[in-house]
């Protein structure tokens, strides 16, 4: 079966929860302070690392938990009743940084890995298993767009870059919730490789299988834990309202 990574809090002494990193600014020199100075003089207190409360909520870290191996299988199962209006379409789409563990795990090539870890999925009853690196060249598309785009905002004067990356959900979820202006609005608005997966699957490939999104349960198994994270936000533009573009997050470890 596949693993999956549970989060655990390590316990911080006041120590730890006291320990900070002084940021030197380079404006100290001239005696110019920018907003970006501004925040490289801050602290940043290890209390403020993404497994502090403030960052996911107690009700989101019940959402996070019960995207596991359980909630995999209860579709398997739920596949093998009699009642085929409750069956759904099981697509997996598999991160290829996810590759390198099961081939180091298994002593196999990375296309070995991959080629065995399909023929796995198909053998315990999923339908359709993707490889993410085709959204993952969109993503990288849109953020080029995006950047040409603040490229010439910024040359007429209006304050468009730097261009922040938000690929990665740790990284947006803590620049949102604790940094705040003046960061947020230089992150990428393009869409994640698992935001555009979850559109491809549960939009596109729906329509052209003539399947209804809510038809599909489609499971994303990624290397980072805050991929489950991701999985939860509602904020991304849609026509799949009422179904989250990636139902489930296996993390391989």
């Amino acid at each position: 079966t596949l693993d999956t990574t549970e989060c655990s809090k390590k316990t911080k002494t006041d120590d730890q929860e006291n320990a900070s990193v002084d940021v030197p600014s380079p404006a100290q020199e001239n005696g110019e302070k920018g907003e970006f100075h501004k925040l490289a003089d801050a602290k940043i207190f290890l209390s403020d690392c993404l497994a502090c409360d403030s960052c996911v909520t107690a009700e989101e870290g019940v959402q996070v938990s019960q995207q596991n191996a359980k909630d995999f299988f209860r579709v398997l199962n739920l596949n093998k009743k009699c009642n085929t209006s409750e069956h759904k379409v099981l697509a997996v789409s598999v991160c290829p940084q996810s590759l390198p563990y099961f081939a180091a795990k298994f002593s196999l090539s990375v296309t070995d890995a991959s080629r065995r870890l399909c023929g796995f999925l198909k053998s315990l009853g999923v339908h359709y298993v993707f490889d993410t690196t085709i959204a993952a060249d969109f993503s990288i598309l849109e953020s080029q767009r995006e950047f040409v785009r603040r490229y010439h905002q910024h040359s007429e004067g209006e304050p468009a870059l730097p261009m922040l990356t938000s690929a990665c959900p740790g990284w947006v979820r803590y620049a949102e919730r604790v940094l705040g202006h003046p960061v947020t609005p230089h992150l990428c608005t393009a869409k994640s490789p698992q935001q555009i997966m979850g559109s491809l699957v549960k939009d596109y490939f729906a329509r052209r299988q003539n399947l209804s999104p809510d038809k599909i349960f489609h499971v994303v198994v990624a290397p980072c834990y805050d991929k489950k994270l991701e999985a939860l936000r509602d904020d991304f533009p849609s026509a799949l309202r009422s179904s989250r573009g990636a139902d489930c997050v296996l993390t391989s470890g």
